[in-house]
């Protein structure tokens, strides 16, 4: 199991617009397809940044090529869609991860 991790820093102004945003229109269209689930959104603990937040948006995915999928059909337009509403406001990178079991 992939989890699929995207940490994107905001403009405090904008925060509770990003959230509903999020909540509404983003995680319920990242998982329409079932290509990807679990989805997970933590705060990140302000380190360094002087102003903004931080957020982690999880989601987990069986593999690599179901994510690949992913990203093609539904991705790439949620990121569009993400730009074209906060534009430089909220920027991110991604993070793949292979989940370990501990037991």
């Amino acid at each position: 199991m992939l989890i699929f991790n995207t940490t994107l820093h905001v403009e405090d102004a904008i925060q509770d617009e990003f959230i509903a945003f999020v909540k509404t229109y983003y995680v319920p269209q990242a998982v329409k397809s079932g290509l990807l689930n679990h989805p997970t959104l933590a705060k990140i603990e302000r380190q360094h940044e002087e102003s903004g937040v931080s957020y982690a948006l999880q989601f987990k995915a069986k593999n690599i090529d179901t994510l690949n999928k992913w990203a093609e059909e539904t991705g790439e337009s949620l990121s569009l869609e993400m730009g074209q509403r906060f534009g430089t406001k909220v920027g991110g990178f991604v993070t793949l991860m292979e989940e370990v079991s501990l037991l």
